[in-house]
């Protein structure tokens, strides 16, 4: 699970949750506002659209399974994409936005 930059202090997975919609928070042991990093904000992001939407792209293409179909396998898969995404989040000391430390 995700763990404090500065105290090391463990996040509960509902912290996680509330950090990955605001993109940051503070921490409750520290009070230090932490940011997910960089790197997690592509594996939750590859983790969400890419693992889903690939696949289902060959399917549609090569098996031509329906739309109604696809619409129940995505709301299968979503509440499983966020319920793991908090396992795949690190999180930083600064905000960094293409490569570059906003501040």
């Amino acid at each position: 699970m995700t763990r404090c930059q500065n105290c090391d202090f463990k996040w509960s997975w509902k912290d996680v949750m509330t950090l990955s919609m605001t993109g940051k928070k503070e921490c409750p042991n520290c009070h230090k506002r932490q940011y997910i990093s960089a790197k997690s904000t592509f594996w939750i992001t590859f983790l969400i659209s890419m693992v889903f939407l690939m696949p289902m792209n060959v399917l549609r293409y090569y098996y031509e399974i329906g739309w109604p179909l696809i619409i129940l396998s995505f709301v299968i898969y979503m509440p499983i994409a966020l319920m793991l995404m908090p396992f795949f989040c690190k999180l930083s000391n600064t905000y960094k936005r293409f490569g570059k430390t906003v501040e």
